[in-house]
C-alpha cells in the first residue's frame, strides 16, 4: 500500500468521525428543537387562541423570508473553507472568514432596515391580507420585535457555516442544545404569566438565537487568529463570494421559502388566519421529520466537498449509497405512520380546534396527510440528492433547477388556492413538482459529475486542481489533454 493511499485512508477514518460527531450531537440538539417546537404549538393554540396563534404564524414566516437576502453567504463560507483547509492556507483562511462575515452582516442590516421601512409604511392588511386588519397593532408590535431578533440569528449564521467547513458541525449542535433546553424552561416556566405573541418570540426564537451567538463567541474564542478584522477584508473576495452566496440562497433557500413562507402568505391572503396556522402545524411536523435527516445530511455536505478535493472516489460512493438507502427508508416508514396515525396524535398534541376551526379542506383530516406524506417523501428524495449535487460542485446547474420548479410549484399552488382547492390538492401538486423536476435532474447531476475510478484522478489520489469548477465536458476534456503528458513522464 502506498504511502498516498494510506494517507487517503487516516483521512477517511478522521471524516468518519467527525461525521458520526456530528451526528450524536445533532441528535440531541434536534430532538430538543423538535420537543421545544412540539410543546410550543399546543402552549399557544390553547393560551392564544387558533386566530392569534395564525398571526404569530404569519409574522414568523414573513420575517423568515428576508433570509433569503444574505444566507447564501453562510454556505459559500463552508465551501470556501472546506477548500482552504483541506489546502493548509492559514492566510486565506482568515481572508475568506473576515470577508464573509463583514458582508453577511452588512446584508443582514440591509435587509432588517428595509423589512422595518416596509412595516412602518404599508398598513398590515395589505401586507398579510384583510382579515388582519383587528390585530394589526399587535402584529406590527410583535413584527419589530421578530426582526430585532432575527437580526442576531442571521449574524451568527455564517458562524455556523465556518464550524461546518471545519467539520466542527458538533459545536454548533452542542450549543443548539443548550439553547433548546433554555427556551424550553422559558417557555414552560413564563407563558403562564406572559400569554402573548412577543414572549412567545422570545422563548421560541429567541433562545434560538441566544444560542447562535454563544456558538460565535465560543468559535472565535478557539480561534483567535479568525476575528474579522476590517484590515483582512479583500475585495477580490467579494465577487466570488457574492457569486457562490446568491446560487446557494437560490439552492438552499428558494425551495424552503416558497413551501413554507411564500404559501403561508398566500393563504393568509386567500383564506384566513386559522388556516395559516394549520399550514404552521403541517410545516412543524415537516421541520421535525426533515430535521432528523439533515442531522447527517448536514455535516455530510462539507464532509462530501472534502473527500471530493481529494478524490477519494471510494468515500464518495460508499457513503452516498448509505444516505439515499437511510433516507429514503425513513421518509417511507414516517409516511405511512402519518397516514395510519397522523389524525389521532395531530388532534391530541393541537388540540380539537384544529379539526373544527379552519374551513374543512384545510382540516388534516386522512386524505390530506396522505397527500403530504408522498409530498414529503419526494421531498426528502430531492433534499439527499441535493446535497450529493452540491458537495461535488454542481452549485449553478442545481440553482437553475430550483428556480424552475419553485415557478411551477407556485403557479400550481396559486392556482388551488384561487379555486378554493386545500391541503390535499396543495400537497399533491407540490409533490408532483418535486418529482417533475428536481427529483430526477439531481441525481443524473451526481452520477454524471462523481469521480468513479482511478482514471478521474492525478498519480497523487486527488482530483486536478483545475478540474473542480468546470462543467463535466471541461472536465473531460481537461483530463484528456493531460494523458500524452503522463505518458510521456512514464517514458
Amino acid at each position: 500500500m502506498s504511502s498516498s493511499d494510506i494517507d487517503i485512508s487516516a483521512i477517511s477514518a478522521t471524516r468518519d468521525r467527525s461525521l458520526r460527531l456530528a451526528v450524536a450531537t445533532s441528535l440531541i440538539s434536534k430532538i430538543g428543537t423538535i420537543v421545544l417546537r412540539l410543546v410550543s404549538i399546543p402552549i399557544a393554540v390553547h393560551l392564544l387562541g387558533m386566530e392569534m396563534f395564525g398571526v404569530y404564524t404569519a409574522i414568523t414566516m414573513a420575517v423568515g423570508m428576508i433570509d433569503m437576502l444574505h444566507i447564501g453567504i453562510g454556505p459559500a463560507l463552508t465551501k470556501a473553507l472546506a477548500k482552504v483547509v483541506a489546502r493548509g492556507d492559514r492566510e486565506q483562511e482568515r481572508s475568506i472568514f473576515a470577508t464573509s462575515i463583514l458582508i453577511s452582516v452588512g446584508l443582514s442590516f440591509v435587509a432588517t432596515m428595509g423589512a422595518v421601512a416596509l412595516l412602518l409604511n404599508v398598513p398590515i392588511p395589505q401586507l398579510f391580507g384583510k382579515e388582519f386588519a383587528p390585530v394589526q397593532t399587535e402584529m406590527l408590535r410583535a413584527a419589530l420585535l421578530g426582526l430585532m431578533i432575527i437580526q442576531v440569528e442571521m449574524t451568527c449564521i455564517p458562524f455556523e457555516m465556518a464550524r461546518d467547513g471545519y467539520q466542527e458541525t458538533r459545536y454548533t449542535n452542542s450549543w443548539g442544545a443548550g439553547g433548546n433546553i433554555f427556551g424550553a424552561l422559558l417557555l414552560l416556566c413564563g407563558v403562564w404569566f406572559f400569554p402573548s405573541i412577543e414572549f412567545l418570540l422570545i422563548a421560541v426564537n429567541g433562545s434560538i438565537s441566544l444560542a447562535k451567538l454563544g456558538n460565535a463567541c465560543h468559535l472565535l474564542l478557539q480561534r483567535p487568529h479568525l476575528f474579522p478584522r476590517f484590515s483582512l477584508f479583500r475585495k477580490n473576495l467579494v465577487l466570488p463570494l457574492a457569486n457562490d452566496g446568491i446560487r446557494f440562497s437560490i439552492t438552499y433557500i428558494l425551495a424552503a421559502a416558497v413551501e413554507y413562507n411564500l404559501m403561508a402568505f398566500l393563504i393568509g391572503h386567500r383564506v384566513n388566519p386559522e388556516s395559516v396556522g394549520v399550514w404552521n402545524v403541517m410545516v412543524t411536523i415537516h421541520f421535525s421529520l426533515t430535521g432528523l435527516v439533515a442531522m447527517i445530511t448536514k455535516p455530510y455536505w462539507p464532509a462530501l466537498m472534502d473527500a471530493f478535493e481529494r478524490g477519494d472516489s471510494r468515500w464518495i460512493a460508499r457513503s452516498s449509497n448509505r444516505l439515499r438507502l437511510g433516507g429514503i427508508g425513513f421518509s417511507v416508514i414516517a409516511a405511512i405512520a402519518l397516514v395510519a396515525i397522523g389524525p389521532w396524535v395531530i388532534e391530541l398534541w393541537a388540540g380539537s380546534q384544529i379539526y373544527s376551526e379552519p374551513p374543512v379542506s384545510f382540516r388534516p383530516d386522512r386524505i390530506a396527510l396522505l397527500a403530504f406524506s408522498v409530498y414529503f417523501i419526494a421531498h426528502i428524495w430531492r433534499h439527499v440528492n441535493q446535497t450529493l449535487a452540491l458537495g461535488i460542485g454542481w452549485v449553478s446547474p442545481v440553482a437553475r433547477a430550483v428556480v424552475a420548479e419553485g415557478l411551477i410549484l407556485l403557479a400550481g399552488t396559486s392556482w388551488a388556492l384561487f379555486h378554493g382547492h386545500g391541503l390535499a390538492v396543495i400537497y399533491t401538486i407540490m409533490a408532483i413538482s418535486i418529482l417533475g423536476v428536481t427529483g430526477w435532474i439531481f441525481p443524473a447531476y451526481f452520477r454524471q459529475g462523481q469521480p468513479h475510478s482511478d482514471s478521474d484522478s492525478d498519480s497523487a489520489g486527488k482530483i486536478s486542481p483545475t478540474c473542480h469548477h468546470l462543467s463535466l465536458r471541461e472536465k473531460l476534456r481537461t483530463l484528456r489533454a493531460s494523458e500524452p503528458r503522463s505518458e510521456a513522464l512514464r517514458r
